[in-house]
């Protein structure tokens, strides 16, 4: 498995840490909630942050039709302090739900909602 960092510069984390890290994680969905680091597995890849880099989280559920049908996708957004975004898709609303419950319980720093004010901090 690959670990990719979720932003640039992420501080350079071993593999074998990252590794060890990932597998006693506890898990929610896609998403792995490990003792330093967020963990997002796609593929053969796993994308990570660390929970002292993210500054805001929300839930954002897009909707549309296919057919009769109505879809809908629920992504996990996290913005971090240096101005990135991350935008990961769970299968599973309760799965992100589960995650921005643990950021709020386990790192009060981390501010859940989304913002509509157009001034970013």
């Amino acid at each position: 498995m690959k670990f990719v960092p979720l932003s640039k510069p992420e501080e350079i984390t071993e593999k074998s840490i990252l590794k060890e890290e990932f597998k006693t994680a506890a898990k929610a969905g896609e998403g792995r909630m490990g003792q330093k680091h967020l963990f997002y597995r796609y593929f053969i890849n796993a994308k990570y942050v660390s929970y002292q880099k993210i500054r805001n989280a929300y839930l954002r559920v897009e909707s549309g039709e296919s057919g009769e049908f109505l879809l809908k996708e629920f992504y996990l957004i996290l913005k971090l302090q240096d101005g990135t975004e991350g935008k990961l898709r769970f299968e599973r609303e309760e799965n992100a739900r589960n995650i921005l419950a643990y950021l709020e319980e386990q790192y009060p720093q981390v501010e859940i909602g989304y913002r509509k004010s157009g001034i970013d901090r």
